[in-house]
Order: C-alpha cells, then sequence, then structure tokens
C-alpha cells in the first residue's frame, strides 16, 4: 500500500481522531476536548497550542509589534534573526492570524538554533516534535528550503499542524508514515519534504537521519516513559550527530499527578551541551493593560533551554 499523500493524509488523520492513543497523557486527554479541526481546516474553540489572534488591523498591528520590541532586541546578536522574523510574519499572514508573541518566540529559537548549529546538510532532516499550529514547521521549511522536516504530534494536534503548514508552505508536499516501509519509502522520494508522524508511531523516526530536532513546551506535556522515547530515538538513527533543541519547564504536574522534571529527562555526561540556561524570550510576557510587560513566575515554572548534540548509540540498528 502506497503511503498516504497530502489530502489522502490529512483525511486519515481525521478519520482517526477519536482513537485512542498510547502516547497521550492525562493532560491531552482533557485538552484536546477544547478544540475541533477537520482535514478542510476547519478549527472551532482554544486551544493551548498558541495564540489565536485575527485581528490584523493596522492598529492591532502596531501594538504588537511595539510591544515586541524588547523581544526582537533579544535577536540583535542572531545573524539569522531578522531572515527569522521576517518568515514569521509571511506565516502568520498566510494563516491569517496576527503576528503574536508566538510566532516571535519561535523566530527567535531558529534564530538561536542557527547561530550554534549547522543546517547546511541537505541530506538530514530537523524533527519537531509536537508543534503549535506548525508555525516551527512552516519556519524550517521556508528557511531550509533543500532540507526536509519530520513532525511527531498526537492525531488532533498532528492534524492541526498539517493543515495549517499547508497554508503556511503552499504546494509542500507532504506524507503520512505508519510503517517501515511507508517510511522507507517516504524518505526515499525527493519530492516530498514533510514526513507526518503519529506520536503512538514515533519509533518510525529512528529510521530518518535527524540532525536537528526542536521540542518547544511539548516534553513537558508527555508521561516520562514518552520522553525516554523520543531521546532514544534521536540518540539511534543514522545522522552522525544529532542536535537537540529542549525548552520545556522545569517541572510540571499533569491532571492524574504525573510529574515531569526537565532534570529527569535522560540526558547524558556525554552529551556536549551548548548551552543550559534560562529562555529570555519565553520569560517576557506583555499585555494591553500598564506596565505592559511582566515575567513569566521564576522556580519550578520557569522554562529552561539545553541546546545539545546528544551522544549517539551506534548499536541499535533501524
Amino acid at each position: 500500500m502506497a503511503v498516504a499523500r497530502d489530502e489522502a493524509a490529512l483525511a486519515l488523520l481525521e478519520a482517526g481522531l477519536d482513537g485512542p492513543e498510547r502516547s497521550r497523557s492525562s493532560y491531552w486527554e482533557r485538552e484536546r476536548n477544547e478544540f475541533t479541526i477537520d482535514a478542510t481546516g476547519r478549527f472551532e474553540g482554544a486551544t493551548v497550542l498558541g495564540m489565536v489572534s485575527r485581528k490584523r488591523g493596522l492598529a492591532h498591528t502596531l501594538a504588537h509589534r511595539i510591544l515586541q520590541t524588547p523581544h526582537l532586541w533579544m535577536g540583535r546578536r542572531f545573524p539569522a534573526n531578522g531572515e527569522c522574523q521576517r518568515l514569521a510574519r509571511v506565516i502568520a499572514a498566510r494563516q491569517g492570524r496576527q503576528t503574536t508573541l508566538d510566532f516571535v518566540r519561535q523566530a527567535l529559537a531558529l534564530a538561536f538554533i542557527r547561530a550554534h548549529v549547522s543546517l547546511d546538510r541537505t541530506d538530514e532532516a530537523s524533527l519537531v516534535i509536537g508543534d503549535g499550529f506548525g508555525v516551527m514547521t512552516a519556519l524550517l521549511l521556508l528557511a531550509l528550503p533543500k532540507r526536509r522536516v519530520v513532525l511527531a504530534n498526537l492525531t488532533k494536534p498532528l492534524l492541526l499542524d498539517l493543515v495549517n503548514v499547508r497554508k503556511s508552505v503552499p504546494g509542500v508536499s507532504l506524507a503520512l508514515v505508519s510503517s517501515a516501509a511507508e517510511m522507507d519509502e517516504a524518505l526515499a522520494r525527493a519530492d516530498l519534504r514533510l514526513i507526518a508522524v503519529r506520536a503512538d508511531d514515533s519509533g518510525l523516526i529512528q529510521r530518518a537521519p535527524i540532525g536537528l530536532a526542536v521540542s518547544m513546551a511539548s516534553m513537558q506535556e508527555m508521561n516520562p516513559p514518552v520522553v525516554a522515547e523520543y531521546f532514544r530515538i534521536l540518540r539511534t538513527n543514522p545522522a552522525e550527530r544529532t542536535a537537540f533543541y529542549c525548552a520545556n519547564r522545569m517541572w510540571k504536574k499533569l491532571y492524574d499527578g504525573t510529574e515531569v522534571r526537565f532534570d529527569d529527562y535522560p540526558w547524558r555526561a556525554g552529551d556536549q551541551v551548548l548551552y543550559d540556561g534560562p529562555v529570555p524570550w519565553e520569560e517576557l510576557h506583555y499585555d494591553k493593560k500598564p506596565p505592559f510587560w511582566f515575567h513569566r513566575p521564576g522556580g519550578q515554572k520557569a522554562m529552561r533551554l539545553r541546546l545539545a548534540f546528544l551522544e549517539k548509540d551506534r548499536g541499535d540498528d533501524p
């Protein structure tokens, strides 16, 4: 059976929206009920996946740009930030959304990555582990037009990601893979720039050469065994080196009482750490009321960023 592509892939995801998922934590058991999405892109409700503002008039746009000034200033040290911010505005416009702080932060994240990690190899892929409206996936596709992206997510947010990526990157060809044979077929097709994987099928990603992986506030919503599985995949995929941009809460308690701790992720002493510390653009927020800017609570609720080349395991053949 041929791999499901484009509209067929979206229809397949829509058909499975109500099915059970082993990878779904108690957090997503509840949050998935807050919005609806179908294969045509019809979206209703609220979601923790990002800010959704359709107010795109001049006054609202100027207000956001002024309030985003401190964040844009943070990116002055990253040579690619100007281009990443421009692409974020393009993506927001194509999705019919205001360029909210979510877009600015994701552009800053990519600019930060590009300042530390070379993404020139076109024989490698980038992996996005959970995405918010497909923004990071779209940024990677537009900023690196010769490099493939693999996107992994739970079924319902994955469908939301894909319909928005298709708006953001017109003409992009995608495939949804569900078996090793389908993953191999997709990897062999040069015209397929986006490979989607349901979270329960995440083991298939091990077959792809992942040079960069990105998790932005996604692992903090997973059960620890699921987090560990993604680390295993990153350490065993065939890429010579795998850089991991991991920005997640220091600690979070899920609805069933499960505690997820950044320091408990399966890091190793052999990982080559390029940065480990706070995420300035995640800590600062803004509002339309004075004093306009405010900081996220610190302590265990603070965001932590680690960018590292993970120690690889070569004995686990995909």
